[in-house]
């Protein structure tokens, strides 16, 4: 009887926390957009869109990507995802150019600072507003 107990226990436990996520294309908020232009200025290689999937639990975005086609672009993956409070911008960009490169662009005391991996070379770079400020071969 216990073993029964606890597994309806388990049961309804587990569909009292799960939570509808929804998507929607819709037109990037202002912040968004905002956070996107600015990025843009400083580092070109990340798109510029005014389209964005966001993500929804209940009426909350969770997170926003861009969705772009990599058909004819030399791109096999180029993601750009903007983190719900609109001061991060995380990306992952694939070709058989460059390889794997991927980082994040967080807004830090109104800088722009951006750290880059790129697997195929081992490097990883921090720039502060488009400028490199620290270079390293891993």
């Amino acid at each position: 009887m216990k073993k029964y107990i606890l597994l309806l226990g388990f049961m309804f436990s587990v569909a009292g926390f799960s939570q509808n996520i929804t998507s929607k294309i819709e037109t990037a908020s202002a912040a968004q957009y905002d956070l996107l232009k600015k990025v843009n200025e400083y580092y070109p290689d990340i798109s510029l869109s005014d389209k964005v999937v966001n993500f929804y639990v209940g009426d909350k975005i969770i997170d926003t990507k861009q969705e772009f086609l990599t058909k004819n672009t030399g791109f096999s993956v180029y993601e750009v995802s903007i983190n719900p409070d609109n001061k991060r911008i995380v990306f992952t960009f694939e070709s058989d150019k460059n390889g794997k490169i991927y980082g994040a662009v967080v807004l830090f005391r109104g800088n722009y600072v951006r750290t880059t991996i790129n697997e195929r070379t081992g490097q990883y770079d921090v720039m502060v507003n488009g400028k490199s400020v620290y270079l390293q071969k891993m």
